[in-house]
């Protein structure tokens, strides 16, 4: 699964981060906005305050210049007429006020001391890309890519293939060894479109209640937290993939996904309930009963944890990983055990069944289907069922709604035995 480095004592997987350039490593609408406005003035077109064009910038030039111009005036002609001032002044003046945001050239030093491969895929052309990169970042990135000709730009995930062969990489753009960080909805598009891991940051030209609003995922408030992101990534997600099939890495990320939702909702540290969702189920690598005890332990085991978190940050998010089981008779000790109860439920009717009759053939490897269904309704009724000892602590409405569905299926006999015979029948679907 990729070439392991040995680091502090731990294995870990060597990476490939992938960033956008504008607004994400460097602070360039100064210069954006100038050039801008001299290609205007040039062509006969009003100007703009500088604080206008973060509205303005992503998905290239071109796109940017489009939006300058006066709604009636938007041509394809009028682009170009503009474009062919604005390429000659701003290769002249790219880096006149451009500069790094605070902490990204110490961020890219740890990453590049880590033995991570470093990229940088813009919508930028691809020559003021590579000069600026070169200027602010000498030494430092592995491959530059920018807009090139007859190539698409981005949400279109063909530069994340591009850096990729680049490299010669043969990575699997499925796991946790490629990464993507921007600061914009394009960038989280792209991601998605190459179906890679995204971090965005808020200290672009995006808000970050707009990023959020957007369903970005992991939001980075300041440099260090992406650390903490590639730190999950590498020596902690991993470790689900040895796990039965309802507790895999993908389990994992539903639960951050749904617990950084819920931390937004109550007005949660992020962070906090980040690592508290990535750590849940590892202790599930000694044993089932006691595995939310074992989470906990690891968590604060986990020396690396200390540059993010004080002592009692760990101590709450300890606590939070051990309450966070279904079958805890007491409420969790504060919001952030509530919240990766709620987020681990995921009680999605047809989801929750197949995890069940899955788990039940790990049991009973030679059992007959009888067998199976017995063992699974009896487990349902036990968990999900009117006086179950599932507790739903923040009662969101996706998992009241889903419980009511589970257990409307769970009280009809007939219906439940047949999405069990199709488990049953089909196993590959249950993994």
């Amino acid at each position: 699964m990729g070439e392991l480095l040995r680091q502090d004592g731990l294995s870990v997987l060597k990476m490939i981060v992938i960033f956008d350039l504008d607004g994400t490593l460097l602070n360039t609408i100064d210069d954006l906005g100038y050039a801008c406005n001299h290609a205007l003035r040039l062509s006969g077109f009003p100007e703009h305050p500088i604080e206008a064009y973060p509205r303005m910038v992503g998905n290239g030039i071109n796109n940017l210049i489009r939006r300058a111009l006066p709604e009636t005036e938007r041509t394809e002609e009028n682009v170009l007429r503009v474009r062919a001032h604005f390429v000659p002044y701003y290769d002249e003046h790219n880096c006149d006020f451009t500069r790094p945001y605070p902490g990204v050239p110490e961020l890219l030093r740890t990453l590049k001391a880590q033995g991570c491969q470093l990229a940088v895929a813009s919508n930028k052309y691809q020559a003021a890309t590579e000069k600026i990169v070169n200027r602010f970042f000498p030494g430092i990135f592995d491959v530059v890519l920018g807009e090139r000709e007859g190539i698409p730009r981005k949400p279109n995930p063909q530069i994340v293939s591009d850096v990729l062969s680049t490299l010669n990489s043969q990575l699997s753009t499925l796991n946790s060894q490629l990464i993507y960080i921007g600061d914009s909805l394009v960038d989280r598009e792209t991601a998605a479109n190459a179906n890679v891991p995204f971090v965005a940051c808020s200290w672009g030209f995006v808000p970050r209640e707009q990023l959020v609003a957007g369903d970005a995922g992991y939001v980075a408030d300041h440099p260090q937290d992406i650390l903490l992101f590639t730190h999950i990534a590498r020596n902690i997600l991993p470790q689900y993939d040895a796990f039965d099939a309802g507790h895999r890495r993908d389990h994992a990320e539903t639960v951050i996904r749904e617990s950084l939702k819920l931390a937004r909702a109550y007005h949660a540290d992020e962070r906090m309930a980040y690592v508290v969702a990535a750590y849940h189920d590892l202790g599930l690598r000694f044993d089932r009963e006691s595995h939310h005890i074992h989470s906990g332990r690891i968590l604060m085991e986990d020396e690396a944890l200390q540059q993010w978190f004080t002592p009692e940050q760990l101590t709450t998010m300890r606590d939070a990983v051990e309450d966070h089981r279904a079958s805890g008779k007491h409420p969790p000790r504060s919001v952030y055990g509530a919240i990766v109860a709620e987020a681990d439920r995921q009680i999605d009717p047809q989801t929750v069944i197949r995890r069940t009759m899955a788990f039940s053939a790990a049991l009973f490897p030679d059992g007959d289907f009888e067998t199976l269904y017995r063992r699974s309704r009896e487990h349902l009724l036990e968990k999900y069922a009117e006086g179950g000892y599932l507790r739903l602590w923040l009662r969101s409405e996706r998992n009241v709604r889903g419980l009511q569905a589970l257990r409307t299926i769970i009280a009809d006999e007939e219906q439940l035995r047949t999405i069990c015979r199709n488990c049953y029948d089909n196993p590959a679907e249950s993994k």
